[in-house]
């Protein structure tokens, strides 16, 4: 094996020759947050493979028992904004960057990729993974985007995949961070199977002897069928999928005229569904600065391709990231922790236009990902 800083490269021999590209995020300790030197590996290692002819596939998992991955590490984040005030978060801007370029090549990539969403998935996590060709969850796995309970705005292509989910609960879902079981990740389409949580080694092995060859499309076709056979023997019982049962309510409420209006109907609440009353909150303790956003970057990112999609995310990551409100959310949550966080605005209403039209104005006349892509 291969262990270079929080990233593992084991290359997994075949029987017909060739090998299975074993790529683990390795910081369980953290819940494998994303720093700036794991994106920059991951994406130097994803293209590394893709250009090597002996690697048929790669799977993509996190270490540790309790998930995958819980998003980026926003202290770090945080510390190299507040490092130059007023000016380039250098390291912010590099991590985004690469992140991007690392889950914009999942997306794209040539072989298939296996995910394994097991345990938690949250943020950045869920960006990675909704890219794979197949997606695993498990029993256990809970997924969220929670960007606005820091002050951020969901990303690494959430502008894109939100927008592909059933009605308008990728929006509800953006709003208030809700809690996803793995029935509502394959009922939204962020996942392809749920397979039993202990049953990772088990399901490598047999993806590892798999009848391989150079055809990567026979590659994925094959694999699709060894994981539905896989999910079959298993019988995994899912959990609710909240999303489905509550999809009408959520529907009706953010098709409502108004942002003001949707954010008045999900924080009006009244009924007694606890998943419903939890993301009520999820959007009443979180930024109206990043609520007013996401409407708007899931408006354009409806109109654009996936490349632009990472594009117009990185001008928003680059400005937001050095925003006031993004600071406080860190501080509440995750420094002082005591979840008191003081934003500007109490509601979206208090929002200037001016503000949110800021954040999409580019800080570079040329954006950093067209090189990263080009690769």
């Amino acid at each position: 094996m291969q262990v270079e800083y929080a990233v593992c490269f084991e290359r997994h021999p075949l029987p017909a020759g060739g090998y299975l590209a074993q790529l683990t995020l390795n910081v369980p300790g953290r819940l494998n947050a994303l720093s700036l030197e794991m994106v920059t590996l991951l994406h130097r290692l994803l293209l590394e493979i893709r250009d090597d002819s002996e690697a048929v596939a790669v799977f993509l998992d996190g270490a540790g028992e309790r998930g995958f991955c819980v998003g980026a590490d926003t202290l770090r984040l945080r510390e190299s904004a507040l490092a130059n005030p007023g000016g380039a978060a250098v390291e912010a801007d590099a991590f985004f960057a690469y992140e991007y370029a690392a889950a914009h090549l999942i997306h794209r990539f040539p072989k298939p990729v296996i995910c394994w969403g097991g345990g938690i998935v949250m943020g950045a996590g869920l960006g990675l993974m909704v890219g794979g060709s197949h997606r695993i969850v498990t029993n256990s796995s809970v997924l969220a985007m929670p960007e606005i309970s820091i002050g951020l705005f969901p990303n690494v292509g959430a502008s894109w995949f939100l927008g592909q989910m059933p009605g308008v609960t990728g929006l509800f879902t953006a709003l208030t961070g809700a809690h996803l079981s793995s029935a509502d990740a394959l009922y939204a389409g962020l996942s392809d199977y749920c397979l039993r949580d202990n049953s990772k080694e088990q399901v490598l092995r047999r993806v590892i002897n798999l009848d391989w060859c150079d055809d990567p499309e026979w590659n994925a076709e094959h694999l699709t069928e060894l994981l539905t056979d896989i999910e079959a023997e298993q019988g995994v019982i899912l959990q609710q999928a909240s999303l489905k049962d509550h999809r009408t309510w959520i529907d009706d409420i953010c098709s409502l005229a108004s942002p003001s209006l949707v954010e008045k109907g999900i924080c009006g609440y009244s009924g007694n569904a606890e998943w419903l009353q939890l993301a009520a909150q999820g959007l009443a303790r979180g930024a109206s600065s990043t609520a007013k956003l996401i409407f708007r970057q899931l408006a354009v990112g409806r109109g654009l391709s996936l490349a632009d999609v990472f594009k117009m995310e990185l001008v928003l990551s680059s400005n937001r990231v050095r925003d006031p409100e993004f600071a406080e959310g860190v501080r509440a949550r995750l420094i002082d922790r005591d979840r008191d966080p003081h934003w500007c605005y109490k509601s979206i209403a208090e929002v200037p236009d001016s503000e949110t039209d800021a954040l999409f104005l580019s800080p570079w006349p040329q954006s950093p990902l067209d090189d990263l892509f080009e690769l």
